[in-house]
């Protein structure tokens, strides 16, 4: 029987407050194997830009998720390392663009799915590698080019609506977090791959 990491079953039981994507919809509707339907929050895209007097040379991806002041990161950072090491792939080699789902994205999903998306370290790794894109893409590129083949093999698409930007469905809530080995680009959702059944 798969057991979530210590760090995953400690966010899972601090009790996330959830969304409900329809109270109409099935249990199998809301699967993260089926179409992921997110609901957006009511955020604005904003650029990242250090806090003046505290200024640091960039950081590789995953230090930067450890490290930066802007949001947390926890369920990612724990997906990586479970994912057939795929930190240490963040970590060592680049350039590459990664759209990183905060904590609060994560929050969005109903604990029965994420603890399911741990269970299954392929399906883990698929989803997690649909956030991965080589070669540094900042949100000027991504705003021109629209769309970007990921590590796990389908594309993710950029869209801009009301000012805001978004990755599929997900709101791109901060653009532009510089790396040493690439950029993060923070969503606020998760974003999905088609899943093999």
């Amino acid at each position: 029987m798969f057991k979530p990491s210590r760090i995953v079953a400690g966010i899972l039981a601090a009790g996330f407050v959830l969304f409900s994507v329809g109270s109409a919809e099935s249990k199998s509707e809301r699967s993260f194997s089926t179409k992921n339907r997110l609901l957006i929050a009511a955020t604005k895209t904003t650029r990242y830009s250090n806090k003046e007097g505290f200024e640091r040379a960039p950081k590789d991806i995953i230090n930067t998720l450890k490290d930066n002041e802007v949001t947390r990161f926890v369920t990612l950072l724990d997906g990586l390392v479970q994912a057939f090491d795929l930190d240490k792939k963040l970590k060592n080699n680049g350039p590459f663009t990664v759209f990183a789902i905060c904590d609060h994205g994560f929050k969005r999903m109903p604990d029965e799915d994420v603890m399911s998306l741990f269970a299954n370290k392929k399906k883990l790794r698929q989803v997690l590698e649909y956030t991965v894109v080589e070669g540094k893409f900042d949100s000027d590129a991504l705003k021109k080019n629209k769309k970007f083949k990921t590590l796990e093999g389908h594309e993710i698409t950029i869209s801009e609506r009301g000012g805001n930007m978004y990755a599929d469905e997900a709101l791109i809530q901060t653009v532009d977090v510089p790396c040493s080995n690439g950029i993060i680009h923070i969503l606020d959702g998760v974003v999905m791959p088609p899943l093999s059944k």
